[in-house]
């Protein structure tokens, strides 16, 4: 094999590894994406935003599953439903230091700024689709 050879076939190798990377994670963000979705419905009334916006929303439910199940899946699915309800929670801290070390305690601003920046920029390839 010359070098240009072994060149291309590293270059094809790679960008099968980088695609299939992509895809394992697409898969694996969906698969959560439904069970946080199951577990806000098992929970609370009404569709996906509904029981996620619900579940956001309840005082009594731990800060740090309100962040990384409701928060990162209404980002996830870019629910502008729940765009004011983010809004109210977040504190203008997209580096998120007030939360920091707090996340038993309070919901995680750089996430809230995540999920406001998802949805508002509404980028198709970072959509992941809610089929009910």
């Amino acid at each position: 094999m010359t070098k240009r050879q072994i060149l291309k076939t590293i270059s094809i190798v790679i960008v099968v590894i980088i695609l299939g990377s992509v895809c394992i994670l697409r898969f694996w963000m969906a698969q959560a994406v439904k069970a946080n979705i199951a577990y806000a419905q098992k929970h609370y009334q009404g569709n996906a935003e509904d029981a996620l916006t619900a579940f956001l929303q309840d005082e009594n439910a731990p800060a740090n599953d309100r962040t990384h199940k409701a928060i990162w899946t209404l980002g996830q699915i870019q629910s502008k439903k729940a765009l004011p309800i983010l809004y109210k929670y977040y504190k203008n801290d997209p580096e998120g230091k007030t939360c920091y070390g707090k996340h038993d305690s309070v919901l995680c601003q750089y996430e809230i700024f995540k999920a406001i920046n998802a949805i508002e920029k509404h980028r198709w390839f970072n959509r992941i689709p809610v089929r009910e």
